[in-house]
């Protein structure tokens, strides 16, 4: 899997997070779903309670009941890696960082709440493996910080996502999307912490290259990120509709394809002479006009009307013939 995706194309990513619930078989169904919705890459949450979270903090009771060590870590990378799909992480610590690199993530992921943590970004952008940042909490000063701690070492893609959840539709703001690409000179994608599934695809037609959203086996299940996430058949929706918009934004330009060339052949008007034309006659306004011809009957083009007035007819033409460069004098 290409990270980042060609231009054009668009990254989907099934945001785990913790909400396997610190179990490998449950992590393990839903790389299985995230597979079948057809995501490009799963998501895990890597985060130590200890070193990230005061004790008594909500964060901190939450994280240890999810909690995948090494090994079981290292089981799903290798899962996702012979299912075809990218697998990668957020951590918050430098020795997780490490270990977490050993398992060779296709890229890793600094979320909103690091940003700021500017000495851990140098460390993941050391590494060489694209820094995805999300930018929940912050402004465009702490956003440059953050790439200027990465330091082109890495590739790097911001985030636009509002760190609220679930994000009010006022909150979420796509047209950050547009700004930071043209601030920063970065690609940027979406993190939807959104209701539903129609944000996702309109961030895409606001310019994301990538999208992430969270995924669980069971949306009514309460705590950790269930509640705002996407159920295996939302989220199969969801992707579906990304890459339709993908499909009718197209690319940038205006080409011709096989099908609007034909169309051209049909529907552009030509010139043709408007009652018969005796060889010797010049064209004028009152015998030739501007008309859609009959198929495979194209004369010379609408744009070249007022060229060929005066020009004298070489061979007899009658109403409605094209009249072809072979046909007028030069």
């Amino acid at each position: 899997m290409i990270f980042p995706p060609p231009a054009g194309e668009v990254f989907v990513i099934a945001e785990i997070g913790i909400n396997h619930e610190g179990s490998v078989e449950t992590c393990v169904r839903m790389i299985d779903v995230a597979m079948a919705a057809g995501a490009d890459a799963v998501k895990l949450q890597t985060i130590d309670p200890d070193k990230n979270y005061v004790r008594g903090t909500e964060s901190h009771a939450i994280f240890s009941q999810a909690c995948l060590n090494q090994e079981q870590t290292a089981e799903v990378f290798a899962y996702a890696r012979t299912c075809g799909i990218a697998c990668f992480t957020t951590v918050g610590d430098f020795e997780t960082l490490e270990w977490i690199n050993r398992l060779e993530p296709v890229a890793h992921k600094i979320s909103s709440g690091l940003l700021t943590h500017t000495a851990l970004i140098q460390q993941a952008a050391a590494t060489g493996r694209p820094i995805i940042l999300s930018t929940g909490m912050s402004d465009g000063t702490e956003i440059g910080a953050a790439l200027v701690a990465v330091a082109g070492q890495a590739p790097a893609i911001l985030l636009q996502c509002t760190s609220i959840y679930p994000v009010p539709e006022d909150s979420i703001n796509l047209r950050a999307i547009g700004w930071m690409a043209e601030r920063f000179g970065v690609p940027c994608g979406f993190s939807d912490h959104s209701l539903g599934t129609d944000v996702a695809s309109m961030a895409v037609a606001a310019g994301a290259m990538c999208i992430e959203k969270h995924l669980t086996l069971d949306p009514s299940r309460a705590g950790f990120d269930h509640p705002i996430s996407l159920g295996p058949q939302q989220f199969a929706q969801m992707v579906d509709s990304i890459r339709r918009t993908q499909l009718i934004l197209g690319v940038a330009g205006k080409p011709l394809t096989g099908d609007l060339r034909q169309a051209r052949e049909r529907y552009l008007r030509c010139v043709v002479a408007n009652e018969p034309i005796p060889a010797g006659t010049p064209l004028s306004v009152e015998n030739m006009a501007v008309k859609r011809p009959l198929p495979d009957r194209r004369g010379i083009a609408a744009d070249q009307y007022k060229a060929v007035l005066g020009r004298r007819a070489l061979v007899d033409i009658e109403a409605d013939e094209p009249i072809t460069p072979s046909s007028i004098e030069d």
